[in-house]
């Protein structure tokens, strides 16, 4: 095994690590914006782990230069995607509790 595999294999192994957390705190927690902050999070980080692995494995080919446009274009969905759930969530306060609950003058993002 060489060193490039190594590493690949440690990058892919922490970046599963990373998602299986991921999983756990989805069970774990109950609202939608905990909910938000277990997976957005974790799910970039794990994404990034497992992409730079699989990068490694394969070397620099054109498989890598797709890898790292599906980086760039989850990157750049995930956070949009968890921001406007979490904006729909606060501004109709669905599954929230009323002391979390804005005031009249909050209300308007």
């Amino acid at each position: 095994m060489t060193v490039r595999s190594f590493a690949a294999v440690c990058l892919l192994a922490l970046g599963v690590l990373v998602v299986v957390i991921a999983a756990v705190g989805m069970f774990r927690f109950r609202r939608t914006l905990e909910l938000l902050q277990a997976s957005a999070l974790a799910d970039t980080l794990g994404l990034l782990l497992i992409l730079a692995g699989l990068a490694l494995l394969c070397g620099f080919t054109v498989h890598t230069a797709k890898l790292v446009l599906l980086a760039v274009i989850l990157w750049a969905v995930n956070p949009v995607s968890a921001h406007l759930i979490a904006r729909m969530e606060v501004i109709t306060g669905l599954g929230m509790e009323p002391d979390h609950l804005m005031g009249e003058g909050e209300r308007e993002l």
